[in-house]
């Protein structure tokens, strides 16, 4: 029903805006130029309203409707830079474990060839502890 209506008022508005009558007055010059002030007028009286309610919320100190635009612009932006931030960091843990597997890949491969040099390696450990334990003893009879 609501349809029928507006296709009802639809066809009356066309009969009317395409009527000799209608066409003869939207030409007139006085008439086009009364129309382009109303409309002017209308968007000078929005302005001034909007500017009007921005001063009493500053006066008030409400947020105001450009406010909010500007905090979610904000936060848009922090939410991109987080994101940013996480596939970095993500980037990095990739890249330090990968590091980290081919030193250890390197390390075993270095104590499998060469297994003299592992042992070696050990040895100054233990003789280290040695060493300290003889330090120790040294300094208890002394």
């Amino acid at each position: 029903m609501l349809n029928d209506l507006k296709n009802f008022a639809a066809q009356q508005v066309g009969r009317v805006l395409t009527s000799d009558a209608t066409q003869r007055v939207l030409s007139n010059q006085q008439v086009q130029t009364l129309m382009l002030r109303a409309i002017n007028l209308r968007a000078e009286s929005r302005d001034l309203v909007e500017r009007r309610v921005q001063g009493v919320a500053s006066a008030l100190d409400l947020v105001t409707r450009d406010d909010i635009t500007a905090l979610k612009r904000t936060i848009r932006a922090l939410e991109d830079t987080i994101d940013d931030l996480r596939e970095e960091l993500i980037e990095a843990q990739e890249k330090a474990r990968a590091q980290a597997l081919a030193e250890a890949d390197a390390a075993a491969a270095a104590a499998s060839t060469e297994p003299g040099e592992a042992e070696a390696a050990r040895k100054p450990a233990r003789t280290r502890k040695k060493s300290g334990r003889a330090a120790k003893a040294g300094g208890s009879a002394a």
